[in-house]
Order: structure tokens, then C-alpha cells, then sequence
């Protein structure tokens, strides 16, 4: 299935900030993207982003194991939010290279697990993760009532530059 994501420059630039700060003992920062879902019943789903929330400080855990590791108390946060918003949530986090970002081994263990407490407070919404490198960008999206992410094979960001992001399917 083809998913295509939007995400206004003003936004994504406020992520990327929030992302490169320095964490006392992290070496990766950790957000959440509130998003629409556009034509949900369409061939092609739009995932439209509104919103973003940062992390507190005191939300981490210092584990030397993970680039990043939050607390339930940062997870039921992000869940309060889906039902406020009545949008559906994106763990957001960045790897500091060039190129197509690549979930690691523990983010491809460990993040999906989130999904689920998502679709529970928010049913009929797209959940995900988005990941971010130095100049790329890439998106696993869940869409309601799927239990396997698709990936997001169109992510663009509007405003100026425009930048466009496409996926070849294999």
C-alpha cells in the first residue's frame, strides 16, 4: 500500500531543533508528531503532521544500552495527547549521518511496541514512527486496523525549500 506524508517546513524545522539538543546523558533526543489521516479509505492514505511535543529532561532514562530510552510516564503522555487531540502519534527520534535513515536492531524491537498502546486510545487514527537523519527522512506508519506498519513511500515537506522524499517499492 502507498502511504504519503506531509509535514509544513515551520514544523519539521522545529523538530530537527529540539532533536540536535544535547541531552545530559542520551545521545539521541525523542519527540511526538501529532498527525491527521487524510482520505483514509483512498489507495493512497495521506498522514497529515500538526503538531509536535518534546521531551522533558527528567522523561529519560539513563540507559548506556540505548541511544535514547523515555518512561511510561513520557509514553502515557503522548497517549493523553492522542485522545486531546484526537490525532494519532508518531515517536519521533534522529540519527546524526547523511543518507537514508535505518532503524537500528533496538529501534526496530523496541518502538513498534508503542503502536499498540497508541491504537488503543486512538482506534481510527494512523500511528508511526518517524526517523530523520542529517538529510532524509523516513516513516513506518500503522493505519487503522493494520497490525503491520507500511512505509512511507511519499514524505514531503511543504514550504520553501519544498523538499520531496520518494521510496522506490521493491
Amino acid at each position: 500500500m502507498s502511504v504519503h506524508v506531509r509535514l509544513t517546513r515551520q514544523l519539521y524545522e522545529q523538530v530537527r531543533a529540539d532533536l540536535s539538543r544535547l541531552h545530559p546523558f542520551a545521545s539521541e533526543r525523542v519527540g511526538f508528531l501529532f498527525a491527521q489521516l487524510g482520505n483514509a479509505n483512498s489507495v493512497t492514505p495521506l498522514v497529515l503532521f500538526t503538531g509536535y511535543s518534546l521531551l522533558a529532561d527528567d522523561r529519560y532514562i539513563n540507559d548506556p544500552q540505548a541511544g535514547a530510552r523515555i518512561d511510561s510516564q513520557a509514553i502515557r503522555s503522548a497517549m493523553q495527547e492522542v485522545l486531546n487531540r484526537k490525532e494519532g502519534a508518531f515517536h519521533v527520534h534522529m540519527h546524526d549521518w547523511h543518507g537514508k535513515p535505518r532503524f537500528s536492531r533496538m529501534d526496530r524491537t523496541e518502538l513498534p511496541r508503542l503502536i499498540p498502546s497508541f491504537q488503543a486510545v486512538g482506534l481510527s487514527f494512523a500511528h508511526g514512527l518517524l526517523l530523520l537523519s542529517k538529510d532524509d527522512i523516513t516513516a513506518a506508519v500503522w493505519l487503522p486496523g493494520n497490525t503491520q506498519p507500511a512505509e512511507a513511500d511519499h514524505i514531503t515537506i511543504v514550504g520553501h525549500p519544498l523538499q520531496v522524499f520518494e521510496r522506490q517499492r521493491t
